[in-house]
């Protein structure tokens, strides 16, 4: 199966001006499938309209209650996209998880966002990742999973030792620091690439 190309961005707010011409500017320009973008900074009064870009469905899931965070999701409109809810979905986790299809795709992926200072205890989001995994194993189970955004101080190999996953960057992405990263079920990537994006300030 080829997988879909990928492309991750924290964003600290999509909002801002211009926000999305850089990042539609950016997902055309390096050919992307879908884009998992974090830290939005969306509200419910920010009409999905405002911040579409053309050829890419938008989902999104917003931070319950609370400023800023939150997740989106660009989906070329090339490929057939639902949004897939877990059975014990809660919203107190950054997450959002989206089915994408096409001859050649059937993947699972799932945007999230894990605060600096969540109002969770990690082993919770651990645990409920760790859910979802069982409930795709055995609902979709030759499906390519996909889990990508922004991680912050959750540990990798935490993450692999719990889920299974394959971590696939091994590099800095801001800073010193792997903030950024992306785990797979199955070892399909050959190429991954730390780009420095256009300026979302």
């Amino acid at each position: 199966m080829v997988p879909p190309a990928l492309y991750v961005l924290n964003a600290a707010a999509i909002t801002k001006p211009h926000a999305v011409d850089h990042l539609a500017a950016d997902m055309h320009g390096y050919h992307v499938d879908v884009g998992i973008i974090t830290e939005t900074h969306f509200k419910k009064s920010h009409a999905s309209h405002t911040f579409e870009v053309d050829g890419y469905s938008l989902y999104r899931r917003d931070r319950a209650k609370r400023r800023g965070g939150g997740v989106a999701m660009y989906v070329s409109s090339r490929l057939r996209s639902t949004v897939w809810l877990p059975d014990n979905d809660q919203s107190d986790f950054e997450m959002l998880w989206v089915r994408v299809q096409s001859d050649e795709h059937n993947v699972i992926i799932c945007a999230i966002y894990h605060p600096p200072k969540p109002i969770y205890h990690t082993i919770d989001l651990l645990c409920h990742i760790d859910s979802c995994l069982e409930s795709i194993s055995r609902d979709l189970p030759s499906a390519l999973v996909v889990l990508a955004g922004d991680f912050n101080s959750l540990s990798d190999s935490d993450v692999v030792s719990r889920t299974g996953l394959i971590s696939l960057v091994n590099k800095p992405t801001r800073g010193t620091s792997c903030l950024d990263r992306i785990y797979v079920n199955e070892l399909c990537y050959e190429n991954v690439r730390v780009v420095t994006s256009k300026d979302y300030k």
